[in-house]
């Protein structure tokens, strides 16, 4: 190794050191003091799924109230730092998702971010290698409740005990959403099978809501109901969230449809794929009236056990659901098809995601609809963007989360150089920019 490069290597480090430790101490004391003396509320949205889509369809629902900073997809102490620095005089409200990626990690940020609401959506095997169980996710997640402010309100999922035991944490108000006879917010009625998108019914304390939505799925109910009954306890008029939820379009990569000009619709879900969640997705489409289902599946997460048993588990549920089965990624021979499958079609493995939108392409139909499901390690998500843009980046994993649209790479050739040279640039930026999220209305 030259003199320069052990030079440039030493400096980076020097940086990064001293960007995550007295540079971020540092920005999280500017921090805390801009959420003490900010007079918005304060909403923190927690849980192994649907914190995104909570956070975005209540950031539409109370922006027609007033202005709003919204903190989606990002959901680091880094990414709070960065909202609370960005809060302003003018806005009435901050909604923050906050995630965890291993134990102690919850506490910091939601002390920092003090919310007046907390929300849980649930409790699942989000990071089984760190967490070893829902039990324990439960227990850093709660840390929420715990730095919820005593004259807050806590919205609980009343479906999911391990969520419901969080409630003895705080002396805030707790308000329930499920399914459960006994939760504030009931909900009564569920219905999805695309092309008509979910519709739900709640009984809550105005009587009875009946929803229409953009969402594809049922499963959506879920993030639907925690974000209605928050803006009910909020005092937003029941005739506004009618609207506000007929609008809203899903979060991009999270269910999200694309259609394509006499060509297939996707529907997109590549943020992540656990294990334990696969089976809500597949049922979606299992449940569509078309005349012809695919599903592309790449790399799964968060499960216990071997890898083999899961994938093969996650084809015969596919397998079932739609006509035809595509894995992508090296894990995808792990399914086990059988030899009828493999002749018949049935089951299709594609080395890449070039691969798999090489195979779309030669057979696709304008009659069909194709999920797309899978970790954001793969970027699944160009399949579907190859059929209304020239796509030149097809690096099986780049090594970047962000998606591609919001990277903007996806036309460029692949250039590790370059990635690693805009990777450093952010480091060094004192205050770096939060990435956009594309929330918009359906007109």
């Amino acid at each position: 190794m030259s003199s320069n490069v052990r030079h440039k290597n030493l400096l980076r480090g020097i940086v990064f050191r001293f960007r995550t430790g007295p540079l971020r101490r540092f920005r999280a004391k500017i921090s805390a003091n801009r959420r003490l003396k900010s007079t918005a509320c304060f909403i923190a949205i927690t849980g192994s799924s649907g914190k995104s889509t909570t956070a975005g369809l209540l950031s539409h629902i109370l922006s027609v109230q007033g202005s709003v900073r919204s903190q989606i997809l990002d959901n680091t102490i880094n990414s709070v730092i960065r909202t609370l620095n960005r809060v302003l005089p003018k806005h009435q409200f901050v909604v923050a998702e906050l995630g965890v990626g291993s134990k102690g990690e919850m506490a910091p940020m939601a002390n920092m971010f003090r919310p007046e609401v907390a929300i849980v959506t649930m409790v699942g095997q989000e990071h089984y290698s760190a967490f070893h169980g829902a039990e324990a996710v439960a227990v850093e997640k709660g840390a929420l409740l715990e730095a919820l402010l005593p004259d807050g309100l806590a919205i609980l999922n009343a479906d999911d005990p391990l969520v419901m035991s969080m409630a003895k944490q705080t002396s805030a108000r707790v308000v329930t959403f499920g399914r459960a006879e006994d939760a504030d917010y009931q909900v009564i009625a569920v219905h999805a099978a695309f092309p008509e998108m979910m519709s739900v019914s709640i009984v809550g304390k105005t009587g009875q809501l009946d929803l229409g939505s953009c969402f594809p799925g049922e499963h959506f109910w879920m993030p639907v109901v925690a974000a209605v009954a928050t803006a009910m306890e909020l005092g937003v008029p029941p005739e506004i969230i009618r609207d506000r939820v007929a609008d809203f379009a899903p979060v991009v990569n999270r269910c999200h449809i694309e259609g394509t000009h006499n060509g297939p619709t996707f529907i997109v879900d590549t943020v992540k794929a656990p294990a334990d969640t696969l089976g809500t997705a597949f049922k979606m489409i299992a449940r569509a009236n078309v005349p012809f289902k695919r599903i592309v599946l790449g790399s799964i997460s968060d499960y216990r056990g071997k890898s083999s048993k899961q994938y093969k588990s996650a084809y015969r549920e596919a397998r079932a659901a739609a006509d035809q089965v595509i894995f992508v990624g090296h894990t995808s021979a792990r399914g086990k098809p059988s030899e009828a499958d493999l002749a018949s079609g049935r089951y299709v493995h594609c080395p890449t995601p070039k691969d798999a939108f090489e195979h779309i392409r030669r057979t696709a139909r304008n009659d069909e609809l194709i999920l797309l499901k899978g970790s954001a390690n793969l970027h699944l998500e160009r399949i579907s963007l190859a059929f209304r843009h020239p796509v030149n980046c097809w690096e099986p994993a780049c090594g970047t989360m962000v998606n591609c649209v919001a990277c903007g790479a996806f036309s460029q050739t692949f250039d590790r150089k370059a990635l690693r040279k805009k990777k450093n640039a952010a480091r060094l930026k004192f205050w770096r920019p939060q990435q956009e999220t594309e929330i918009h209305s359906v007109r």
